[in-house]
């Protein structure tokens, strides 16, 4: 209950940023706006302040802000947003998008005044890190470590008994013990617990037990500073999810396969667990990357998406004319028919993925003694 509470809480204010881009600069820029919602239909309450209508709704996941002149052929009165010059009108739909930005860059910054946790490499080396030590951070679904009940995010403490210092010594003596039964001491947040795994053969005669481990330690930076690795850190994450979502099409196009690490409200939900259950940093960092990763999916010039919106903005710039009002309101809401199923088809397969279908029938069982 509490990790549903929390993701409810960083959805929420991941969505009140963003529509508070639009709304400010709408406002800004003399933009009518007729309602600022919070939620989705229906509305609980609303209270009306001058021409705007402020308003709670019952559907949490979400919100919108209504502008006048909004939807094409409404109204083109001084004050709508029809009449408004392309770069304005760009300049709205954007604005979304650069709030959600400007919020990762605060929670990184903030992140890394208290400590963030951050992988050891060439740029980060231990001396610039405290509180270094091994750390799961990919997990094979159906590996030996996930079978033994190994988790995402355990920090390693000891490997047979014996104190471990790294990831490389956590390697080195995984290859020495062969394929004998090994026992890892693990620490998730403030539980520690021993865990047996029993390694399996790879085809190149290597053991495994179906974990990718790396040296994390806690970086922190003075308040300046902080904001700076904010800055740089929120461009990096950016290019990544980039390159990320490339694959993702190119796996889509060519191979006709959805990646398995792509997941929907459900899988966001439980990965908000694990960050929920890791501590405060690790829930910091988790809603900055969601930030970066709304706004790189919400400018994406696809239909019913902020990107889409603008991307009728730059047509009009090229043809000269905008394009008939019922044609892109028509493909609008094609686009958001189909997102929604592409939701819906997501959670669907994150639900037996994950399993939670057979643990919802289980504890119904259990409630009505079936």
């Amino acid at each position: 209950m509490l990790t549903f509470v929390i993701f409810i809480l960083v959805i929420s204010l991941l969505v009140f940023v963003h529509e508070l881009g639009h709304f400010l600069t709408a406002r800004r820029l003399g933009v009518a706006v007729e309602e600022f919602g919070f939620g989705f239909p229906p509305r609980l309450v609303g209270v009306r302040r001058g021409r705007t209508l402020y308003s709670l709704n019952w559907i949490p996941f979400g919100g919108f802000v209504r502008l006048k002149g909004e939807t094409p052929g409404t109204s083109f009165e001084p004050d709508s947003f029809a009449a408004q010059s392309r770069p304005r009108r760009f300049l709205i739909l954007a604005a979304g998008v650069l709030m959600n930005y400007l919020l990762s860059v605060v929670l990184f910054a903030a992140g890394f005044t208290i400590g963030l946790p951050t992988a050891r490499d060439d740029a980060r080396p231990l001396t610039k890190l405290r509180d270094v030590r091994p750390q799961i951070v990919s997990l094979e679904e159906a590996g030996p470590a996930a079978r033994a009940g190994i988790r995402l995010g355990d920090t390693v403490v000891n490997f047979n008994g014996e104190p471990l210092h790294s990831a490389q010594e956590l390697k080195q003596r995984q290859q020495q013990n062969g394929n004998h039964e090994l026992t890892l001491t693990v620490r998730h947040g403030q539980t520690e617990r021993s865990v047996a795994v029993t390694p399996a053969a790879t085809p190149a005669g290597e053991w495994r037990i179906g974990i990718g481990i790396l040296d994390v330690g806690t970086l922190t930076y003075p308040f300046p500073r902080s904001v700076w690795h904010g800055l740089t850190t929120t461009v990096n994450v950016t290019g990544t999810i980039f390159v990320s979502f490339g694959h993702l099409l190119r796996d889509l196009v060519v191979e006709r396969t959805v990646s398995p690490d792509l997941s929907g409200p459900v899988g966001v939900v439980l990965l908000t667990g694990q960050a929920v259950e890791l501590g405060v940093p690790y829930l910091i960092q988790f809603t900055a990357l969601l930030s970066i990763t709304l706004a790189v999916v919400n400018f994406f010039p696809l239909p019913a998406l902020d990107g889409g919106r603008a991307l009728f903005v730059a047509i009009e710039a090229v043809r000269r004319r905008a394009v008939d009002y019922r044609i892109e309101s028509l493909i609008h809401a094609i686009g958001f028919y189909l997102l929604i199923a592409l939701v819906l088809l997501v959670s669907l397969r994150d639900v037996q993925r994950f399993g939670i279908g057979d643990k919802v029938l289980e504890n119904i069982r259990q409630v009505f003694g079936g």
